[in-house]
């Protein structure tokens, strides 16, 4: 069980913890959020949900802050003259315009936990210099981000090498704390399960493993980036999370904590990014 936080004294600030799902396109951020947003309220935490995603048409959850109250991506579409992927573009941008109202209105009531559900194209908002704009405003001295991997890209262990080197550019990209989870764990079977916690447990054996690969050249590939990332020490353990099972929530929670429990984190503010006021 999580303790409610206890009383705080007069003048003291409520610590306010920020976490960000993000993720490849499918991979269940949407649906992580839903779930984890209701395991904190069973555990008496006060939560606040908040979608950046501008071109959703349906959530699991109802938003307590959503961009699409401030951007309209068919008016983008339509007024620009532009094809889904160049509205996405132009959403983006637009969306760190935006981060001072949607902080003001997610911290409105003082929540412990503010989960933001970031865009389906993860490459619009972790790469671009609109994302960090918006993580450098929307946010506390306490936040990390929640990376998934999608359980299905791991037939083999060379996926799961791109898989964590794109969980590495999101890191050095944002440059906030990270944790790594394996998303739809109840799809793989508990050997499964069992086989992805112990390539990380063992490094040397993932790279054993990852040179029985067909091709040569991705064997090699495969265990350069695993070597690489084990020199950056971007490698941590990953925690299968299943939001259909609720496999994994507790331990997600817990190594939030451990980080949370270190204080504020440093970050680099990139300042206010500004698109034309015209599509206030």
């Amino acid at each position: 069980m999580v303790a409610k936080q206890e009383e705080l004294m007069e003048g003291e600030i409520k610590p306010m913890f920020y976490v960000y799902f993000v993720g490849t396109a499918g991979s269940g951020k949407s649906t992580l959020v839903d779930v984890f947003s209701r395991w904190l309220r069973e555990h008496e935490q006060e939560v606040v949900t908040v979608n950046l995603d501008p071109g959703a048409k349906w959530l699991p959850y109802g938003p307590d802050v959503d961009v699409r109250d401030y951007i309209s991506f068919e008016r983008v579409m339509t007024e620009l003259s532009l094809g889904p992927n160049g509205a996405f573009i132009a959403c983006a941008d637009m969306i760190a315009s935006f981060a001072e109202k949607l902080k003001e209105e997610a911290e409105k009531d003082n929540p412990d936990y503010i989960l933001v559900d970031t865009p389906g194209q993860m490459e619009l908002f972790a790469f671009r210099e609109a994302g960090r704009a918006i993580i450098s405003t929307l946010c506390s001295e306490r936040t990390a981000v929640v990376y998934l991997v999608d359980a299905s890209f791991l037939k083999r262990p060379s996926s799961l090498a791109s898989s964590l080197l794109l969980s590495a550019s999101v890191h050095f990209s944002l440059l906030r704390p990270q944790i790594c989870v394996l998303s739809k764990s109840d799809l793989l079977t508990k050997k499964d399960r069992e086989v992805v916690v112990k390539w990380f447990d063992n490094i040397e054996y993932i790279c054993e493993v990852m040179g029985r690969e067909e091709s040569t050249m991705l064997s090699d590939f495969s265990r350069n980036i695993m070597q690489v990332l084990t020199e950056l020490e971007s490698l941590t353990n990953i925690i299968p999370v299943s939001s259909i099972t609720g496999e994994g929530i507790d331990e997600m929670f817990a190594e939030l904590q451990r980080i949370f429990a270190g204080g504020g984190e440093e970050f680099v503010d990139v300042g206010p990014f500004r698109v034309d006021e015209s599509w206030y």
